[in-house]
Formats: structure tokens, C-alpha cells, sequence
């Protein structure tokens, strides 16, 4: 199966990106509130995890059949060099235990010269890092289980001329792989470059987005210039955001999932989260149907045949 044979699925729903190594949001409690059926609050968990997989059996074991999306940071796609053989292992093995049909990565890297650096180096905006990303992401994708999925990285000072979404265009057709689409991200960088938060959006090949994600942020305000900062499940989702996922959900007729990082957020918090974004997935999603810009209905395929 090619990567792109994932668009060809079902649309999961609306889901909840956790890091299971923090306390907050406890992922136990998490499914133990979410009830089942119809009912559910949040439709499947998106699981970032690192190391040994025992956590991550703990996670398929407690979600009893819900499904699992498995979210790696460490396998460095655009750093010029093949990723770290003990990173992918690692990657391997929790792909194995999530039982995960797809691996999120983001389009950066966490190492300079085997040194762990506390935040993320987005990936330079050049045809360089474009070729790194490619040759990287298709060797990844030639030994695990399940194809990595790049996704677009937060940005407060973009290196490079082309535009992030001209350049995650061009890694979906040169590595054939589907895109995940951070709008908080993608909003990061339109911030930086003084442009509307969806410039360009009708140059990014909307049916090979198989998953969108939003967070809690913060615009900050630093000597006249604004910044953005990620803070997930810390802070409230901002309007901008939720306008982002009304206008571009309908129009990505291949989306699988819809994911809220939640990191750091209560239980109650997150589970807010999930039903508000939820409310405006459905209405968008109903709105793309009736307008033909979409098939089908909630949980059933949606797109070409």
C-alpha cells in the first residue's frame, strides 16, 4: 500500500493530540469521560510518545478499540542527514504498539550535531530542504509499518524565499505522501510575513490533506513585532483558528481526522476543546456536502472513488 492509499479511507472525526509523558491531560481519564457510541466527545486519540513502547501499549490497551494516530518528534526530516537509526526504531516499535495507520511528523528538527535542543528548528524554506525532506521521508516510509505524514512546523523567523505552503506542496508530489495541515502553524508563518492567515491555500493540494490540527496559542506582542506561540492545551484555541478549520475542512475531500493538541490541558479543558471544534467540523463538513464539495456522511467515506 502506497501512502497515499490512506486517503481512501474513512473520515475518523475530531480527536486529541496527547504527549502520554504528561500528567495533564491523564489519557486514562481522558477515555474513561468520553463515553462511547454517538456519545463520544472525542472520535479518536493522537498519540505523541518517545523511547520504549510501553506507554504506548498502555494507550491501546485503555482506548479499547478507539482509534489510534501515532505523532513522532524525533525522526528530523529535514536535517541533512538519514534520520538517527535508534530514532526510527523507536518509531517502528510504537507504530507497532499504537497499531497506527499513519505517523505524524513535522517538517523540522530537534538534534545539531547529536545535541538535543529544546525547541523545534523549522525547516529552511529552500529547494535544499526540500530534497532533504524527500529523500528522507521516502526512506522512512521504504521500512516502517505505516508512512510517515509530514506536517507544516510553527514559524517566528522563517529562513528561505519560498512560501511554507509552496514548499509542503512540493514535498507531497516529489515523496507522493498525504499532508497534515496545522492551521495554528500555517498561521505562525502568514503572521511572519505580514499576510492573511490563508494566503496561498489554493496552491496547497487540498485532496492530499489527510489531517488537520489546531491548538491553544498566543499572539505575542515583543517590541512591535508579533510572534506566535503554540501553547496547546495550556491556553483557548483562537478565533482565527476555528475561522481557518470552518473555511478549510469542507474543501479537503480527503480529510481523515481533525486533531487538537492538548497538551497540558485539564480533562474538562480538553474535552471542551473537542466538543467545541467538533460543532464546527460538523457544520462545515455539512455545509461541503450540501454544496457538493463533499460525499457522503459522518464516519463514512468521503471524496473520490
Amino acid at each position: 500500500m502506497s501512502a497515499l492509499d490512506l486517503l481512501q479511507g474513512p473520515f475518523l472525526g475530531v480527536g486529541l493530540g496527547i504527549d502520554v509523558h504528561s500528567e495533564s491531560p491523564d489519557f486514562r481519564a481522558l477515555l474513561q469521560k468520553n463515553g462511547r457510541g454517538p456519545k463520544r466527545v472525542f472520535d479518536f486519540l493522537e498519540v505523541y510518545t518517545r523511547g520504549e513502547p510501553g506507554l504506548a501499549k498502555q494507550v491501546r490497551e485503555a482506548a479499547r478499540g478507539l482509534p489510534l494516530i501515532y505523532h513522532h518528534e524525533g525522526l528530523d526530516p529535514v536535517y541533512p542527514r538519514a534520520p538517527r537509526p535508534e530514532a526510527v526504531k523507536a518509531a517502528a516499535e510504537n507504530l507497532r504498539a499504537l497499531q497506527a495507520p499513519w505517523c505524524v511528523e513535522e517538517l523540522a528538527y530537534r538534534r545539531l550535531d547529536g545535541r538535543y535542543l529544546d525547541f523545534f528548528m523549522p525547516a529552511l524554506l529552500t529547494e535544499e530542504s526540500i530534497r532533504t525532506a524527500v529523500a528522507n521521508i521516502r526512506a522512512l516510509n521504504e521500512v516502517l509499518s505505516a508512512p510517515v505524514i509530514p506536517e507544516n512546523p510553527p514559524y517566528q523567523l522563517p529562513v528561505g524565499d519560498l512560501h511554507i505552503v509552496d514548499f509542503m506542496a512540493l514535498v507531497s508530489e516529489l515523496a507522493q505522501v498525504p499532508l497534515v495541515i496545522d492551521l495554528g502553524h500555517l498561521y505562525s508563518f502568514q503572521i511572519c510575513r505580514g499576510l492573511e492567515p490563508l494566503h496561498r491555500l489554493d496552491k496547497l493540494p487540498l485532496d492530499r490533506v489527510i489531517e488537520l490540527h489546531v491548538a491553544g496559542s498566543e499572539v505575542l506582542n515583543r517590541d512591535g513585532i508579533q510572534i506566535y506561540e503554540d501553547v496547546h492545551g495550556a491556553g483557548e484555541i483562537p478565533q482565527v483558528a476555528l475561522d481557518m478549520l470552518a473555511d478549510v475542512a469542507p474543501r479537503c475531500e480527503n480529510l481523515r481526522a481533525v486533531t487538537i493538541e492538548v497538551e497540558d490541558a485539564t480533562v474538562e479543558g480538553a474535552l471542551a476543546q473537542a466538543a467545541q471544534v467538533k460543532r464546527v467540523v460538523d457544520r462545515a463538513r455539512a455545509g461541503g456536502v450540501a454544496t457538493g464539495r463533499l460525499r457522503g456522511s459522518r464516519g463514512a467515506r468521503v471524496g473520490k472513488k
